[in-house]
């Protein structure tokens, strides 16, 4: 009996975060970085200009802003040069104790250089609308005043950045191990399709071989007989061969073709042969994999020689339940412990086991168990698919 069996998921990886994901941030939407640098910007030049009211002063709001504004720009421009910098300098568990202090004097070059561009563009502007000279104060005192803000602002963006990049990183290796396992199913479809040419191959030959013995053993004896097997032999390669286009066939192609395969047997065996089908009508269109109801029938009949009921007795019911397709065949042989100890056992049974599981994976189950009255009772569940299986061209 084979069971379905869940397959423990391994823990996925660690997201590798490369120099890669970091530059990648240089093409990050700048008009929406502007649109915040901006707003924030605002919001700060409001803060100054109400804090100043608060304390009695009367500057106009043009100042605050424009102070504000230009220290917001000048951080802006200095912000794809902070990316490469974060790209050559990640901060690591193996190189946090250098690389901390390194990014420390690092921020203070850039927190230089910030202040001198807001210096410069303050300048600037004083001078473009006709405000005189911009008072900084001392430079020196300013440079450490604007580092306060600068190495908090610094440390706040690396964080933000890194987050972002570790983001990026791991939707790359979220995508990477989608397509290795869109591949890998594609692959295993291959060597599915692959089996299972290799065990129809193998069933064909099988099954031809032994109704040419059949139709040999009478063609002397009963010519009749023998033309009449001939043609039924014909009818059913004629199907066999149609039925090579896919992998499954409708349940009602294979009945179709389970009749021509008991027309051969009763033309041999005369009233020798006790057949039956029962089949709900509403499951005809189902899809089966070709050919298997066949092999169950054949290695009944084959393995029903020396039995003391000298009537070959096979019962094949078709049922539904719990979304599953369960085909029963049923015969009066000697059971399964017998075909187990007999040789060629592999091209019967065996052979049904390999194809469901190529087809199926692990959702089957393929049963063997002997009847109280006697004989075997081959039990197999497959999914019950909606989709019918496509008829042959």
């Amino acid at each position: 009996m084979t069971q379905a069996v869940a397959t423990p998921r391994r823990s996925a990886p660690a997201p590798q975060m490369g120099r890669r994901h970091w530059i990648e941030l240089c093409d990050l939407n700048w008009w929406l970085i502007f649109l915040l640098y901006t707003v924030g910007g605002l919001i700060s030049a409001g803060t100054v200009f109400t804090a100043s009211l608060a304390e009695g002063g009367h500057q106009p709001y043009r100042y605050p802003l424009i102070w504000e504004m230009t220290g917001y720009y000048a951080a802006l421009c200095l912000l794809p040069l902070m990316i490469l910098v974060f790209a050559r300098l990640p901060v690591t568990r193996g190189n946090w104790f250098w690389a901390v202090p390194a990014h420390l004097g690092i921020s203070m070059g850039f927190g230089a250089v910030h202040t001198c561009l807001m210096y410069l563009s303050r300048e600037l502007i004083y001078r473009a609308v006709g405000w005189g000279h911009y008072d900084y104060g001392h430079f020196g005192y300013r440079l450490l005043m604007e580092y306060h803000k600068q190495v908090l602002s610094y440390a706040l963006v690396y964080v933000l950045l890194r987050g972002l990049a570790l983001y990026r990183a791991n939707r790359d290796r979220e995508r990477a191990a989608a397509a290795l396992e869109l591949r890998a199913s594609e692959l295993q479809r291959q060597l599915g399709q692959v089996q299972l040419q290799a065990l129809r191959s193998q069933l064909n030959p099988h099954f031809l071989f032994n109704t040419l013995n059949m139709i040999s053993s009478v063609m002397y004896e009963d010519c009749d007989r023998a033309d009449h097997m001939i043609s039924a032999l014909s009818r059913m390669l004629r199907m066999s061969l149609d039925g090579q286009v896919g992998t499954e066939t409708p349940l009602r192609r294979e009945l179709e073709f389970l009749d021509a395969a008991a027309e051969l047997l009763r033309a041999r065996f005369g009233d020798g042969v006790d057949y039956e089908v029962s089949c709900p009508p509403e499951l005809m269109d189902a899809p089966v994999p070709s050919l298997l109801l066949h092999s169950l029938v054949e290695n009944a009949v084959k393995h029903h020689q020396g039995q003391s009921d000298p009537v070959i007795r096979v019962r094949v019911r078709i049922e539904a339940a719990n979304g599953s397709l369960h085909l029963h065949v049923l015969d009066n042989g000697p059971g399964i412990a017998a075909q187990d100890a007999a040789p060629g056992k592999g091209v019967g049974l065996s052979n049904g086991r390999q194809r469901l599981h190529a087809l199926y994976g692990e959702d089957y189950r393929f049963e063997l168990e002997n009847r109280p009255e006697g004989g075997l009772h081959v039990h197999v569940a497959i999914p019950l698919q909606s989709q019918p299986a496509l008829e042959p061209a």
